[in-house]
């Protein structure tokens, strides 16, 4: 068995971030994205489904990170998936 997950994310035109689901299989992600793809608010965005691959057990940001996503127009952070391993 994989220490591998895969994160399905769905990001719309305005940069909200949605996290879908969590799954063991890249098979299982595109399963999950035939299955809600029509559903609403998804099927406004259909090219809005991303997903990637992490190893479990493993720190995205285990040296902190730096707050480049801060947009300064807005004063917010911009909400970007981050730490892929692909």
């Amino acid at each position: 068995m994989s220490d591998q997950i895969y994160l399905l994310y769905h990001i719309r035109d305005d940069g909200q971030l949605l996290l879908v689901g969590i799954y063991r299989s890249e098979q299982e992600a595109k399963d999950a994205i035939e299955r809600v793809k029509d559903k609403p608010g998804f099927i406004k965005y259909p090219k809005g489904f991303e997903y990637h691959a992490y190893e479990l057990g493993v720190e995205i940001f285990g040296d902190g990170f730096e707050e480049e996503n801060i947009d300064e127009n807005e004063g917010e952070k911009k909400q970007e998936p981050q730490g892929f391993l692909n």
